[in-house]
């Protein structure tokens, strides 16, 4: 499926370069995290795409790589009175709506997109909770917070990125982390499952204790996934005699692709595929929405880390040389 570049335009990593150098770093980090985000929020679109559609929406991201935002807004309705509201014009027309200033008005269409989706995406709704902040409407950022807490969200630490800092001062926020962080079990056992391997072998998570063990949600057609796998890579042939271990449960659903893919990659890891894409009963077990999802486990199967900000590949090394120096214990 063709997704315009166009509606990623306002991640303004052109704004952070005025910034003092440490600021700028951790600018610039934010905005790569956001990014790498909401491209693979792109790929979550399951919406039918003609090809006239496509090559309307290339349009309008050209026309947004030119600054000329009021033009592709109006190319963008043409394409919404001819095709419908389909769940891709909606999102670059909120997204075009934003680059223009016009945060209530992108707000209904941003709505609009969330309920025209095919699948359900909390991040849809984080989407919206950005546009209500604009809009200084807590009440409704905080509808929409739980709303994508409803549809599967858990990566709260997303919300640390500036333009959720207001939510933080609102005294609904720490209730609604804390909901947030039972849900995702951290400090408790894994939740276990058992699988078929690629290999023929099978996989049992519970017999697993005495390793640190990655478990890593991924597809071939997922960038940052691809991304991370490059880093993944090295980590592995590092830290393996140490006790590391990965299981990576592929989201394709075409099972070529992931042979081609793991084939000229040469992964060495244990890979599971079940052809079932995002309702795979370990994603769903582990209510995965975004990919990559990083899960870490450490060696008496306590699940100790999660989240987007284990993409950065110091974060990730970090998190696994403090598992893997930890004694197993009783």
């Amino acid at each position: 499926m063709y997704m315009p570049a166009a509606i990623v335009a306002n991640a303004g990593l052109s704004r952070c370069f005025w910034l003092p150098c440490a600021k700028r770093r951790r600018r610039r980090n934010e905005m790569k995290r956001s990014m790498a985000i909401i491209m693979t929020v792109l790929f979550l679109s399951t919406g039918a795409l003609f090809a006239d559609e496509a090559e309307l929406l290339g349009q309008a991201e050209k026309l947004g790589r030119q600054k000329k935002h009021a033009a592709a807004l109006e190319l963008l309705d043409s394409g919404l009175q001819q095709y419908g509201e389909t769940e891709n014009l909606l999102a670059a027309k909120f997204q075009t709506l934003l680059e223009l200033g016009r945060a209530r008005e992108a707000l209904p269409v941003a709505i609009r997109r969330s309920e025209a989706a095919a699948r359900k995406s909390p991040w849809h709704c984080v989407a919206i909770v950005s546009i209500c902040l604009k809009l200084n409407d807590m009440e409704g950022a905080f509808t929409w917070l739980n709303r994508a807490a409803d549809r599967g969200f858990l990566d709260y630490s997303e919300l640390d990125n500036e333009e959720f800092i207001a939510l933080k001062k609102d005294p609904q926020y720490k209730p609604f982390i804390w909901m947030i962080q039972k849900r995702i079990g951290i400090g408790r056992p894994a939740r276990d499952f058992n699988v078929s391997l690629l290999s023929g072998e099978k996989f049992d998570l519970a017999g697993q204790k005495g390793k640190v063990i990655l478990v890593d949600f991924w597809a071939t057609w997922c960038p940052p996934c691809r991304e991370g796998i490059t880093h993944l890579k090295e980590y592995y042939d590092k830290f393996k005699s140490r006790g590391f271990e990965i299981i990576g449960i592929s989201l394709d659903a075409d099972r070529k692709k992931v042979d081609e893919y793991l084939a000229k990659e040469k992964l060495k890891w244990k890979i599971a595929f079940s052809g079932k894409a995002w309702n795979d009963d370990i994603a769903k077990l582990y209510s995965t929405t975004l990919i990559p999802a990083y899960w870490l486990i450490d060696r008496r199967g306590i699940l100790r880390d999660f989240g987007t900000h284990l993409r950065d590949k110091e974060n990730m090394k970090q998190a696994i040389e403090k598992l893997l120096a930890e004694k197993q214990g009783p």
